[in-house]
């Protein structure tokens, strides 16, 4: 339970320390006193995101501390161990928020995250305000509350995981469907390539050959006259070089007896006849070898157009066209293991979706067996609210898909809907266009002492009652009282049917001091409780009138909780001196 909560430049509010107590801890004053700051300030230590707009004006930071008394609280050691944070039996929480530099987050004086303070503030206390007085309008809200009130967070877990594990593994096997890497098309794709490239028959440096080849064949004739006419020159004309040059040799041959240094130049010149010799003779084959077949030329040109083709498809080069090859080959080797994949994803797919609807059937069952319990319950509850007769139902109902097989998420496969006839003999209609704010206010709090009393230690109701009139307002008071039997309850109300049943009554107002506005708290005993109740009843002002319809309203309220179930609810205080405190009791500056 809250046992104190201290509050330092927030808002409106200078300095701030709050004792509370076990059972119903009320707070009046007027509206914008700063009474539901209180309840901002709170939500901060829970784990309301930050910012700076609550800072005080003028001030660098604002501060909030809370201090619980956790004692039996066994779910909270491991919360905090699993954050590197001591346990004890107390707990203090500060949220210091800055102006400049990061916020900061302390739990039993070690630093903290965020997801930390917000799964213990969870289980710490419930609040109940104004946004949550709509949000019971809003079918999506429903299916919350049910699970809650039937106690199916295992079940919502086993949904969660079997839900995840089937989106996981879709997420795989659309992801190999959907760049197709593991479709048909992709294979056809890759055999195509193969094939094209396989069938072409290249040779790396092919395509330069074909080059000089189609050259070659373009200049055949003037090839094949040039060398033609080059033999004649040499060998086969009367006249050539090897028939003058063979002669001059024969001559310097003879005179070569006669002057020795005429040798060498007649052997230098036999070598060259030689060489003449043969490349005449080369020439002779050569120019009787150059015969293509018609249409040659055509079939290179389109050799060379084939390959161009290939490279712009495949690689620059003949080469990069080849490595292509081989990497679709790697790729269709590797493809008939993907096709394994995708159909062992199918069949996991098809597995993990049975499984997930099974899943979802069991907490169908268990919803729709909450749902008669949660009728029953909340129906009873209404009853001792004012709302006698009053027909509660929870529909269930679920999607399906093309093939009528039910559609499920990680909440599972049902959609819940809160209906509601509070006139006895009308029919039930959705609860946001029957219920009125009164009616919606009682509805509510039915709802926390069926889902909330006995689950969270701490319930917070922020005008509870909105839209409820006097004599309802006492009704609505004995169900406070009722909850704070086994949980610690504080409200903030402006009926003073509802503060006399109070057990500890706090009286909230804002003062100017010099330039400055702040907000006090004070802790009322005795008279005092019975002047603010008079000043509530008379408005202005309090009278000998006021102020005994105030005793009336207290001594009521005292009677009606004595016939409550369960014994007596601690004195005010008691719960305070369970641990460390934060700071002076009871008092504001």
């Amino acid at each position: 339970m809250l046992v104190e909560l201290r509050i330092k430049n927030f808002a409106i509010i200078d300095d701030l320390s709050i004792g509370l107590g076990p059972g119903l801890n009320v707070f009046t004053g007027e509206t914008g006193a700063g009474k539901s700051i209180i309840i901002d300030a709170l939500t901060l230590v829970l784990g309301d995101r930050a910012t700076t707009d609550v800072i005080r004006s003028s001030e660098d930071e604002a501060r909030v501390e809370a201090l619980f008394d956790v004692s039996g609280q066994e779910w909270l050691q491991e919360v905090l161990e699993e954050g590197g944070i001591d346990y004890s039996d107390t707990l203090v929480i500060k949220r210091v928020v800055q102006r400049a530099g990061r916020n900061k987050i302390y739990v039993n004086g070690s630093l903290a995250t965020l997801v930390t303070l917000t799964e213990v503030g969870s289980r710490l206390i419930d609040i109940y305000g104004q946004s949550e007085h709509q949000s019971l309008t809003r079918p999506e809200e429903h299916l919350e509350i049910l699970d809650t009130f039937g106690g199916l967070t295992g079940l919502r877990a086993e949904m969660a995981s079997s839900c995840g594990e089937y989106i996981s593994i879709k997420k795989e096997l659309d992801g190999l469907l959907r760049d197709g890497s593991g479709s048909k098309e992709r294979k056809d794709l890759l055999e195509y390539q193969s094939r094209e490239i396989g069938e072409a028959g290249l040779r790396p440096g092919e395509d330069g050959e074909l080059a000089a080849l189609k050259e070659r064949l373009k200049n055949a004739e003037r090839i094949k006259s040039a060398a033609s006419l080059a033999e004649g020159a040499l060998y086969s004309d009367e006249g050539s070089v090897t028939e003058r040059l063979g002669a001059a040799v024969k001559e310097l041959k003879e005179v070569s007896a006669f002057d020795e240094r005429l040798k060498g130049v007649v052997e230098g010149l036999e070598a060259s006849l030689y060489q003449v010799e043969d490349a005449s003779g080369f020439l002779r084959d050569y120019t009787g070898s150059i015969e293509y077949e018609a249409g040659e030329l055509d079939r290179i040109e389109e050799r060379i157009e084939l390959i161009k083709g290939l490279k712009r498809k495949y690689g620059a080069t003949i080469e990069e066209v080849l490595e292509k090859k081989e990497a679709v080959e790697s790729e269709l080797s590797g493809l008939a293991g993907i096709e394994g994949r995708i159909a062992g994803l199918e069949a996991a797919l098809e597995k993990a979706r049975t499984k997930a609807l099974e899943a979802a059937g069991r907490l169908t069952q268990a919803r729709s067996s909450a749902a008669e319990g949660l009728k029953g319950r909340i129906e009873e509850e209404l009853s001792t609210l004012g709302m006698k007769g009053s027909v509660f139902e929870v529909v269930l109902s679920g999607e399906k898909d093309a093939e009528g097989t039910a559609r499920f998420s990680e909440k599972g496969s049902d959609r819940v809907r809160f209906y509601i006839s509070p006139n006895p003999g009308e029919e039930v209609k959705p609860l946001a266009r029957i219920a009125s704010g009164g009616e919606l206010s009682r509805t509510m709090l039915a709802l926390k002492r069926a889902t909330a009393a006995g689950r969270v230690p701490t319930l917070v109701f922020d005008e509870i009652d909105s839209g409820v009139g006097g004599a309802m307002g006492q009704v609505v008071g004995l169900k406070l009282k009722e909850v704070a039997r086994s949980n610690q309850v504080l409200c903030i109300t402006h009926l003073p049917q509802i503060a006399a049943f109070a057990d500890n009554h706090y009286a909230v107002r804002k003062e100017t001091v010099g330039a400055r506005t702040t907000t006090s708290v004070r802790a009322l005993e005795g008279e005092e409780r019975t002047e603010e109740l008079s000043w509530m009843l008379g408005g202005s002002k309090a009278t000998e009138t006021t102020r005994k319809h105030a005793r009336e309203l207290v001594d009521s309220a005292r009677a009606a909780a004595e016939n409550l179930p369960g014994g007596p609810v601690p004195g005010p205080g008691a719960a305070s001196r369970n641990g460390r405190r934060l700071g002076k009791k009871g008092r504001s500056r």
